[in-house]
């Protein structure tokens, strides 16, 4: 399996699925469908997991080590997220 795969996939898709996850749950909360997370958000959201995995766990246990490159695809992956969500639903297209 090529390097990337097996050392940073998942650190791309991280943001994604969370905030994924988060906007389904905030819009079934809600009651509504047009919500959307800003990019501050989603950026705070990368800096607080930069910080939490990159800083403070490698510090506290040796199963974790700190990577600059993790800290950058943490944030490429929740502006992947900000930009898929700018596109409407298909729901809420039909509705319109």
């Amino acid at each position: 399996m090529p390097y990337f795969f097996s050392s940073w996939l998942n650190d791309l898709l991280c943001l994604p699925v969370v905030l994924g996850i988060c906007l389904f749950l905030i819009r079934k909360i809600s009651k509504n469908e047009q919500l959307r997370i800003s990019l501050f958000s989603a950026f705070s959201l990368a800096a607080l997991y930069s910080i939490y995995f990159e800083i403070y766990l490698p510090e506290v246990t040796e199963r974790y080590t700190a990577d600059v490159v993790d800290v950058l695809l943490y944030f490429i992956g929740a502006f992947i997220f900000y930009l898929f969500q700018q596109k409407p639903s298909p729901k809420v297209q039909q509705q319109e």
